[in-house]
């Protein structure tokens, strides 16, 4: 096997930053392979950062093996290695060359002196979590790779109902795809549901979309089911905070005519959500969104202050799904229709 192509600088050495830890995992799989490639007995060495120390690390590096001509040094927990690091200078000038050095850090001390020289002379990979479009596009990617033929809003409920933990989000995958073996067409958001079950949170997505949409009913038995299941009732409230700013925002970004290609992006919603979203829209005033809003923000004052977190968010929701007597529909721009 040839050797690894090397940043410049980086003297075999590579840090991997960050908190997420399947992003960790993935690319310290990525390194090994491709510089020891599958077979890698007698040729990884890993110690912990909370148990050994830099000049420990660093005499690993240099020992040879009788078994191995080329060997990788692991540190798991680097950010606890013992020691002031001095000997890392010296290594760095003449590093062995049959030698990976890989370091595991969560959040290193960069005002060390030895965590500086280290990120300067390695090669850096990011374990930094996703968050937002970045692990939308990540697990998007992931789809596509496995070939599994999702619907958009199944996509939706995958990542609404799981969250942004990329592990699990990877796990769920990994059922998805055994479940799609050998069916014809793309899974729907109801397959996906059933195929998943319950998720580290209930979708509180759909929570939000009946309050744009006023569907009352639907609304009051969402939130019991959710609160029956343990989900805090100030997250609920906050859930509807968020849909009462994403309606303003859509009637603002309405009225100044925005293309619609462009609204998904600013209201932080898939586009095949946008004609909904728009539509729901129209049916609210100025006045019933500040109506809506007062009424939310009671029902937080209320629960924190000991009122019964039901009977607080019950009451809210009429008052904010209340329709101005004899309110009709703005019409909407040509632009955003």
């Amino acid at each position: 096997m040839p050797p690894r192509k090397e940043a410049a600088g980086s003297a075999g050495v590579h840090a991997i930053v960050g908190a997420d830890t399947y992003r960790a995992e993935q690319a310290l799989e990525a390194l090994l392979s491709s510089w020891l490639g599958d077979d890698r007995a007698d040729s990884v060495q890993v110690l912990r950062g909370d148990e050994t120390s830099w000049g420990r690390v660093l005499e690993a590096a240099r020992t040879g093996s009788l078994f191995a001509s080329r060997r990788a040094v692991v540190v798991r927990g680097a950010d606890a290695l013992k020691g002031e690091g001095d000997e890392l200078a010296v290594y760095l000038k003449d590093p062995s060359p049959d030698a990976r050095l890989v370091f595991l850090a969560l959040k290193p001390d960069k005002r060390r002196t030895v965590w500086r020289r280290l990120l300067d002379a390695a090669e850096v990979h990011s374990a930094e979590p996703l968050k937002g479009q970045a692990a939308r596009r990540y697990v998007a990617d992931e789809v596509r790779r496995r070939k599994l033929a999702l619907r958009e809003d199944a996509f939706e409920e995958l990542f609404e109902r799981v969250g942004q933990d990329l592990r699990r989000l990877m796990g769920e995958l990994d059922k998805l795809e055994a479940f799609a073996d050998g069916r014809a067409g793309p899974l729907g958001p109801e397959e996906v549901s059933a195929v998943l079950g319950r998720g580290l949170a209930q979708p509180l997505y759909r929570i939000a979309d009946a309050f744009t949409a006023r569907r009352r009913a639907e609304l009051l038995s969402l939130m019991e089911t959710v609160l029956e299941e343990g989900e805090p009732p100030l997250k609920v409230l906050a859930t509807l905070h968020y849909a009462a700013r994403r309606v303003r925002a859509a009637r603002a970004l309405r009225d100044a005519r925005m293309p619609r290609e462009a609204l998904a992006g600013r209201l932080g919603v898939p586009p095949f959500k946008v004609p909904d979203l728009l539509e729901a829209a129209r049916a609210w005033s100025d006045a019933e969104l500040a109506a809506a809003v007062a009424a939310l923000s009671e029902a937080d004052r209320r629960v924190k202050t000991g009122v019964d977190a039901r009977d607080a968010l019950t009451a809210a929701v009429v008052e904010a799904t209340r329709k101005e007597r004899g309110a009709g529909t703005t019409p909407a721009p040509r632009s955003a229709r």
